[in-house]
């Protein structure tokens, strides 16, 4: 009897005493990503597991870096060193003005020349195939080239040829990717969304800030259903930040650093930590 007793309790505690297994969810934002690392930073500093990430565009970026070893001291570092210009090429081309291979080359030089397999936390990627429309999951293959794919931006950056689709910035589909990390088996799922949900005050809307709050709008729009299904969302930036902030890397990785430790008690608490 006693026997049995405790085969219930053992079934019983995998159960429900199983520990969650964390998902982190890293969204797109160009240069505002840069707060993604400030998260990341905070989650490591408390010990908080993380057993998969999903990433879009900017996302994708800091998480094939994490994901492949690196850690966010040095990708503060590196966002406050890196020339951003000399990572691109300009070419005069109908489907965008900007080569990225230099982005390629970003994550080649700071983890490698690996698959997307390699990595030591499980990683999925998300781009646009820009002849069909459809979302696509990269969680296989080359983790350099995926995360160019799933940054090029639509009119900016050529579009990436890459296992057997045209690809271009995940952004256009799901730029805070919840579902994907649901899929990876991940059932604690912290969401950073990094597009500033604010009003313009005090702006020019000359064409490019104009594309650019285009973009940021519908963004913010269609990540409003996948942000509900997360358990914590994080949203760094309350304030208006261009895409192009390249030399804010310190401002926005405090932002997100102070948007994490709001939530970490919240975080420790549901894991039980």
């Amino acid at each position: 009897m006693a026997s049995s007793i405790q085969k219930v309790k053992g079934i019983l505690n995998q159960v429900f005493g199983r520990p969650k297994k964390v998902g982190l969810v890293l969204g797109g934002g160009a240069a505002r990503g840069d707060a993604h690392i400030g998260v990341i930073k905070v989650l490591v500093e408390n010990k908080i597991p993380i057993h998969c990430i999903a990433g879009t565009s900017s996302g994708a970026l800091f998480g094939a870096l994490f994901s492949g070893g690196m850690n966010p001291y040095d990708m503060a570092k590196q966002a406050r060193q890196t020339d951003w210009m000399k990572l691109v090429t300009f070419k005069l081309s109908l489907s965008g003005p900007i080569l990225g291979e230099g982005i390629e080359k970003l994550v080649i030089d700071n983890i490698g020349n690996k698959n997307i397999e390699d990595l030591r936390i499980p990683l999925t990627i998300i781009a646009t195939d820009l002849k069909t429309g459809e979302r696509v999951i990269i969680n296989h293959g080359n983790i350099a080239k995926a995360v160019h794919a799933s940054s090029a931006i639509p009119g900016v950056f050529s579009p990436v040829q890459f296992q057997g689709r045209l690809l271009v910035d995940g952004l256009v589909v799901d730029n805070v990717p919840v579902e994907a990390a649901r899929a990876m088996g991940g059932d604690f799922i912290i969401a950073v969304d990094v597009i500033p949900n604010v009003v313009l005050d005090g702006w020019s809307p000359n064409v490019l800030n104009v594309i650019e709050r285009a973009i940021d709008i519908n963004c913010r729009r269609s990540s409003e259903t996948s942000k509900k299904t997360a358990d914590i969302v994080i949203e760094p930036i309350a304030k208006n930040i261009s895409p192009r902030a390249l030399d804010q890397s310190d401002e926005l990785v405090k932002m997100g650093e102070d948007a994490a430790n709001k939530v970490i008690l919240q975080i420790k608490t549901k894991l039980k930590i």
